[in-house]
């Protein structure tokens, strides 16, 4: 029972998690869904501001802590081990829910392109850079990512796969290409309002400021491998770096 009630958990934590980036997907782009980042209640702008810094902040700081290695030793002993990406991913995702369904639009135009051929270059745009997040998380298991595999690979009462480093397709090009594609996403589009620069503009300061520490990370965790990785492929452009 408590195998089968786990896998229902990790696969609950699974959509939660889908669920919110398909959200934030139609969000950015004012589609089919009923609150986005220019449709909504808003309050005053100063109030509305203060609201939307508060739940971007507060998404950003659970999305950044509970990834840490000394916050997951803590998380242990409160959570069972199998769970703890599964459950990452839960508060992750209903965080980010959280975020979106309370953001307040601040409508101001910050630029407007009207020619169509812009507009379609930068929706194909748009478009590129979900699909570089979704197929990164293949690249490295997008179950494993995501907490699902961990969870059958307990239930099933197999060994855990170990941890490999690994720099095939999208990572022989790019060291991040989730951060790419998300930089992308922000701002790849023909209407850009003040609350949506906002919010870009703070997400691109969280990105700069992570990137670094995930680096030290991986360097402590894979060592030598990692360390000629970033000698041989850039950070964010997916440009080859001359040999030295």
């Amino acid at each position: 029972m408590k195998r089968l009630f786990f896998s229902i958990y990790a696969l609950i934590c699974y959509a939660v998690g889908l669920g919110s980036l398909l959200y934030f997907m139609l969000f950015l782009q004012n589609l089919w869904v009923p609150k986005t980042v220019d449709v909504g209640t808003a309050f005053s702008i100063d109030y509305g501001l203060e609201v939307n810094l508060a739940g971007l902040i507060l998404y950003l700081t659970v999305h950044s802590v509970m990834a840490r290695p000394g916050f997951k030793r803590w998380w242990a002993h409160i959570v069972p081990p199998v769970l703890e990406r599964s459950t990452y991913i839960l508060i992750s995702g209903g965080t980010l829910l959280l975020f979106l369904l309370a953001w307040q639009p601040m409508t101001t135009s910050v630029w407007t392109i009207e020619n169509v051929y812009a507009a379609v270059a930068l929706y194909a745009l748009y478009a590129l850079g979900w699909s570089m997040m979704v197929l990164a998380t293949f690249n490295i298991d997008h179950f494993d990512f995501f907490g699902v595999r961990q969870v059958w690979t307990w239930a099933l009462r197999r060994a855990p796969r170990p941890a490999a480093f690994t720099a095939r397709y999208l990572y022989g090009v790019t060291r991040h290409p989730i951060s790419l594609g998300w930089l992308i996403v922000l701002y790849a589009t023909p209407q850009m309002t003040a609350g949506h620069l906002t919010m870009a503009l703070i997400c691109t300061l969280y990105i700069a400021a992570v990137t670094p520490i995930e680096e030290a990370d991986l360097l402590r965790e894979l060592g030598e491998p990692y360390r000629a990785y970033r000698k041989r492929v850039r950070a964010f452009l997916p440009v080859p770096r001359r040999p030295e």
